[in-house]
Formats: C-alpha cells, sequence, structure tokens
C-alpha cells in the first residue's frame, strides 16, 4: 500500500435490523482488518426488536456511533443516511450479517488509488456467490439484465457491498427509497457523471445468524427481483 493511501480516513456503515447475534463481531472483525484507517463506525439500526441498538450502546466501542432511528424504516434510507453523515476520506457500507466478510473490506479501499467507486463483485475473478444454486442463479440472472439496460462495464449492480470517496458520495448522494435498487442507481449515476467505478471480487456467503429479509422464502426473492427489474427500467428512463 502507498503512503497516501495508508492516511485515508475510513467510515463503515452498517445498517442494522435485528442483527443482535452478529453485532458485535462485525464490529470487531471491522476494526481488526482496518487498524488505524477506521475513522468511525456508524451503526444505523431501526429500533430493532431485539435490541441491536442497545447492544450497540453497551460495547461503548470508542470508534462506533450509534443512529437509532425510531421514526423511520428502510434499508436504503439507513445506509443513505449514514453515508451523507460519515467523516472518513473514504466510505465503505454493507451489511453486518457476516456473508460479507469484513476483512475484504481493505482490498475496497486500496482501489480508491485508482478508483473513485469500488465494488465488492461476486461476478469478477475471485468472486463467488455460495448460496443455494437457484438462489444465485436468479441474482446473475438479474445482473446481467441490469449490465443490459445500465451498460456493461459492471457486472454486480446489486453488490451492496461498497467503498467511495466521500467526494463521490457527496456529488452523488444514494437514493432513500428501495431494498437494493439504490446500489444500481447510485453505481450507474456515478458512471454517468464520469467517475471511475471498478470491481474487487469477493466470496458471498450466507449470514452468519438471523433471517434475511429477502433469502427467506424463494417468493420474497422472486417478487424483490421483479421490483428491481422495474426500477432498472426507471432508472435508465431518467436518465
Amino acid at each position: 500500500m502507498n503512503q497516501e493511501l495508508s492516511r485515508v480516513s475510513v467510515s463503515v456503515v452498517l445498517p442494522t435490523y435485528n442483527e443482535k447475534e452478529t453485532i458485535a463481531e462485525a464490529i470487531r472483525r471491522l476494526s481488526s482488518a482496518l487498524g488505524g484507517r477506521l475513522l468511525e463506525i456508524i451503526v444505523v439500526d431501526d429500533n430493532s426488536p431485539d435490541g441491536t441498538w442497545k447492544l450497540v450502546q453497551e460495547l461503548d466501542h470508542p470508534k462506533v456511533r450509534l443512529i437509532r432511528r425510531t421514526d423511520e424504516r428502510g434499508l436504503a434510507s439507513a445506509i443513505a443516511r449514514g453515508v451523507k453523515e460519515a467523516e472518513g476520506d473514504a466510505v465503505v457500507w454493507m451489511d453486518c450479517d457476516l456473508g460479507l466478510p469484513p476483512e475484504d473490506v481493505p482490498r475496497l479501499v486500496e482501489r480508491l488509488s485508482d478508483a473513485d467507486v469500488v465494488v465488492g463483485s461476486r461476478y469478477v475473478a475471485g468472486g463467488r456467490d455460495t448460496r443455494h444454486w437457484l438462489r444465485a442463479f436468479i441474482s446473475w440472472i438479474f445482473n446481467f439484465y441490469a449490465s443490459i439496460i445500465l451498460g456493461f462495464g459492471v457486472r454486480d449492480y446489486t453488490s451492496g457491498f461498497v467503498a467511495a470517496k466521500k467526494s463521490v458520495t457527496d456529488a452523488v448522494p444514494l437514493s432513500t427509497e428501495g431494498f437494493g435498487e439504490y446500489c444500481a442507481e447510485f453505481i450507474y449515476r456515478c458512471r454517468k457523471k464520469g467517475f471511475r467505478v471498478a470491481e474487487v471480487g469477493y466470496i458471498y456467503r450466507y449470514r452468519k445468524a438471523g433471517t434475511s429479509k429477502l433469502d427467506s422464502n424463494l417468493w420474497n426473492f422472486l417478487r424483490m427481483g421483479m421490483n428491481y427489474g422495474w426500477r432498472i427500467l426507471k432508472i435508465r428512463m431518467e436518465w
């Protein structure tokens, strides 16, 4: 790593809802992986019934900032809130269910030396989706569709595992609507504005604990995919 990049401060945004079983480990592993580059971990919790927010308070970690939302819900709006308030030179957002490996965050940050936005990707060298073959295949189909509509410069438009320069997120604010569509919209708008987007392969695994809001049953997964498809068309037509 070059000396200039080693001085980059990093904010990590973790949206949470009922993640009590994984949040402490996610924070510990992120702190270990990033070391002195970690400026803050911003946990945006939607008043989790399982007390995720309370556990975060009790951890009393010096680099963790908790935003507990009691009158607002939603993954996209939680990420947008955390990214907006982040103070690091680079901002990373990801799930905290440990399906996305915290140890891969430094690899995304390091690619910011020659890119403005770096996407953790299941579909480039080193990337893989280890979920049930049907879910993995449907995700691949949707991302192929998104690449056709939005452009083949990116292969994983729905990653949700992203590092970006703070100057980029200030210039291209994240959408507060939807579940995962916000990611495709952000990447597409960054490309349209001329920002450099790169992908880094990572291995996506099932969450370590808890229940996925998307993968809880196949019908939810397919219904969400249809919503994604319509949103992708709208994004393309708006630009």
